[in-house]
């Protein structure tokens, strides 16, 4: 599949989840904005003006750019009442705030959440959507919306009955079958509830099987949560050079715009570029490879390797990419500084027989 297909492919999935599926505030003859743009800014211009709504329900804006979009269409349409809804996430950020504060570590954040037992109940998708009259065009998004989410559903718990119970020791891999969950591209996309999964995964423990695995799907989640909070805390300090550090010595390197000019010359990591610019996807672990190969070997900046993410990934998500690549630079909450991964000793452990390196180099 072709880089402009996977592109097209992404906002299509996109479009048909750009009103949050989890909220209450659906009043009757409100209607999600489901066409996609390359500028969101355009998108909500042209259907305000084609629509003419009374009411815009909209996350809760967290970054600058975001803002001054926000503030823009606010003093062009003084009549319009602008509702902003935080997004479904696993806890309530803003009163985990106000309760205990920004943990500065994940190991304390996730303390605190299961101590507390803090996330929330998923709400029904499908009892809080309106059946769109208004135009009868919509009700197919509608359903469609509806499908995508039960189809992802299906196959997450099809997920738990057969390979849930080895996931602690697949998690890790970087090539291979059943090897993780596949929750990343339906969650970044906004089309399944991070609760849903987690009460699935509790039903599925209490019913029937409980062990290290089912625990760190949730810690997984948890960790995506993190990522969740630090975004809606930092705000737009994430896509600072420095990150939220507030360390005056941190290096900062080169930033790359023209990503022709990149070589991976290190066979381990082409492969992985190969399969992230084929596919759209490479695992956690992958991820962690390259990101420490752009910033330790090639000496580039962590923001240009956040944004060659961006770039490409299927599953792309703002709080969790970046807040990953500070990680491993070292610029973000993580108290042992960067991080360098031994090339070599990655290959001797997820690649022995160079398996994946064959693959991705023909």
């Amino acid at each position: 599949m072709g880089l402009k297909n996977l592109s097209n492919k992404r906002f299509e999935l996109k479009k048909y989840s750009a009103v949050s599926l989890s909220h209450k505030l659906i009043d009757k003859n409100i209607f999600p904005i489901i066409n996609i743009d390359k500028s969101f800014e355009n998108v909500l211009n042209y259907q305000i003006k084609s629509l003419k709504p009374d009411k815009l329900l909209i996350r809760e804006p967290i970054y600058d750019n975001e803002i001054k979009i926000l503030n823009k269409i606010e003093n062009s349409f003084k009549s319009l009442e602008i509702v902003k809804i935080p997004l479904q996430s696993l806890i309530n950020h803003k009163e985990f705030i106000e309760s205990y504060g920004f943990p500065e570590t994940f190991s304390k954040f996730r303390k605190i959440v299961e101590k507390n037992n803090l996330i929330l109940n998923p709400i029904d998708t499908k009892k809080n959507f309106i059946d769109f009259k208004v135009r009868s065009n919509l009700n197919k998004e509608y359903e469609r919306i509806v499908d995508i989410e039960k189809f992802s559903i299906k196959d997450f718990i099809n997920y738990l009955k057969k390979h849930v119970k080895s996931y602690k020791e697949t998690r890790d891999q970087i090539h291979g079958q059943n090897i993780s969950s596949q929750l990343s591209v339906p969650l970044s996309l906004g089309i399944l509830s991070p609760r849903r999964i987690v009460k699935l995964i509790n039903e599925y423990e209490k019913n029937v099987l409980s062990n290290q695995s089912t625990y760190w799907l949730k810690f997984e989640l948890l960790w995506r949560e993190y990522f969740k909070l630090l975004g809606f805390y930092h705000g737009s300090r994430i896509f600072n050079p420095k990150g939220i550090s507030q360390n005056e010595n941190v290096i900062q390197h080169p930033e790359v715009y023209d990503w022709s000019k990149l070589e991976f010359k290190d066979d381990l990591v082409f492969s992985i570029n190969e399969q992230l610019v084929k596919t759209g996807y490479i695992t956690n672990r992958a991820r962690q490879i390259f990101a420490s190969y752009f910033i330790n070997n090639l000496k580039l900046s962590w923001l240009s390797g956040a944004r060659y993410f961006k770039s490409y990934l299927m599953d792309y998500d703002t709080e969790t990419n970046y807040g990953n690549w500070m990680y491993i630079a070292g610029v973000g909450t993580d108290p042992r500084g960067g991080r360098v991964f031994n090339l070599e000793k990655q290959k001797n452990v997820y690649d022995p027989n160079m398996e994946y390196r064959k693959k991705w180099q023909i």
